[in-house]
């Protein structure tokens, strides 16, 4: 999950970004801190959003009296073992919970360590090293604390200022042995950084990149990170067509084409690499058939978006019933993928066909990244049948189930007050809708269903 500018993360977060930067210039900081923390949950890598979430916390920390700030360093203090343990399993978690901590204390060092520490683990190069600037200003002659920051800035791509400040701990340790291994590392790092053979060690790419000339390094490069550039497209297929010719069972090559292809929308030449794929391949691929369904899907669309308005309904029509037909088609040939199993009872619970598609999620739970999902989707087929005893039992044994509050849990907790308030059990309904408000308000109707629930007691 890589770190995202405002122009590349979604509206949403964007929206409550931009509303957080008006409420911190109005001085209204706690209600910032809200909009801020609800599009970090949307965004956790928005890294500009997190700087200005730090600066809304340094603010929010000025305004504190001493006592406060006192109370709320030791309630912050209890929340680190809660990240230490999260760390381990969800980095994103460890992340908002680092952020509770410096909610009360932006300068404390171990939150500032535990985000650093989270953010690594999450691929977030830019927060973990805003973090350390932070730990640093407090602790800059701690040798520990310099040796990870050294790493921080290798890891942020600034191995020039990592070298400059491992030599000044180098003199401040003369002879320490883990600093003259840190120094060679470091040395190390450069080279490879300048050589190009970073990218072989990490993987995205391999010792003939580096050797090639730059035409097909910038070729590569352009093929990792999967540019949406119809130009890019091209030159890739020129370049791999070619290549093609000399190395025919190439399927690497064959499915690239397919992919570039379908990128710029040659939607039959894809298809036709796709199938090549499987004859050259000698046998058929769940992943590759899918594929060619997915592309066929994709060209249905793209006619959809050329056509009149008329002729749109009728192939949208079309394009339904293909696409169950279809993914019917590749459960029946691939039974033990239970992904297929779960997308189509999917496609027949939009349809209607409530009992095929409680079947579909039956069998699909068994698949453990599927189970949670098909749960509550099979809540949501009880509670259109008007079984809603069924339903709400699903959907609280899904709940069980998950141990972070992220947005599936939300989702959950959002069907299950809905069931609970058809059944006229309204203290447990609004019970799940006040875990959303507390979590984001924003959420559906969340809002005005708490609100006129707390007016009407009034």
């Amino acid at each position: 999950m890589p770190e995202k500018t405002k122009k590349e993360v979604q509206p949403q977060a964007r929206d409550y970004f931009e509303k957080g930067i008006i409420a911190l210039r109005k001085d209204n900081l706690d209600y910032a801190t809200k909009l801020f923390e609800q599009a970090l949950r949307r965004e956790p890598g928005f890294f500009e959003c997190r700087e200005a979430l730090r600066l809304n916390q340094f603010k929010r920390s000025g305004k504190k009296s001493g006592l406060f700030k006192m109370f709320g360093k030791t309630t912050s203090t209890s929340l680190l073992p809660k990240g230490q343990l999260a760390l381990k399993k969800n980095p994103i978690e460890a992340i908002e919970v680092a952020e509770q901590v410096l909610n009360d204390d932006p300068y404390s060092v171990m939150g500032n360590k535990l985000l650093a520490d989270a953010a690594t683990a999450a691929g977030f190069p830019r927060t973990a090293l805003f973090a350390w600037d932070l730990v640093m200003q407090k602790q800059s002659d701690d040798k520990a604390n310099i040796m990870r920051y050294c790493q921080a800035l290798v890891n942020n791509g600034d191995v020039a200022k990592a070298e400059e400040t491992c030599t000044a701990l180098a003199k401040a340790h003369p002879g320490d042995q883990e600093v003259l291994q840190l120094s060679k590392n470091l040395t190390a790092s450069r080279t490879l950084s300048e050589g190009g053979y970073d990218k072989v060690a990490s993987g995205e790419s391999d010792y003939r990149a580096v050797l090639k000339d730059e035409a097909e390094a910038v070729l590569l490069e352009q093929e990792n990170r999967r540019s949406e550039q119809e130009s890019t497209a091209e030159s890739l297929i020129k370049e791999y067509e070619q290549r093609l010719v000399d190395e025919s069972e190439n399927l690497k090559l064959i499915r690239s084409l397919a992919e570039l292809h379908s990128r710029v929308k040659n939607f039959d030449k894809s298809i036709g690499y796709y199938e090549r794929f499987n004859k050259t391949n000698l046998r058929s691929d769940a992943a590759v058939d899918r594929a060619i369904v997915d592309t066929k899907l994709l060209q249905f669309d793209w006619r959809i978006e050329q056509a009149g308005q008329g002729d749109a309904g009728e192939l949208e029509v079309e394009r339904n019933a293909f696409e169950m037909d279809q993914i019917q088609r590749l459960s029946d040939m691939y039974p033990s993928d239970l992904s297929l199993r779960y997308d189509l009872g999917v496609l027949q619970f939009k349809a209607g066909e409530i009992t095929l598609a409680i079947q579909s999620f039956q069998r699909s739970q068994a698949n453990p990244h599927k189970e949670i999902p098909s749960l509550m989707q099979m809540g949501k087929c009880f509670a259109k049948r008007g079984m809603n005893d069924m339903a709400a039992g699903t959907l609280q044994k899904a709940l069980d189930k998950k141990e972070i509050m992220d947005d599936e849990k939300i989702d959950l907790h959002y069907q299950l007050g809905c069931v609970l308030d058809s059944m006229d059990r309204t203290g447990e309904s609004i019970d799940q809708f006040k875990l959303i408000y507390e979590r984001d308000i924003g959420y559906r109707d969340v809002a005005e269903r708490v609100d006129a629930y707390y007016a009407n007691l009034g």
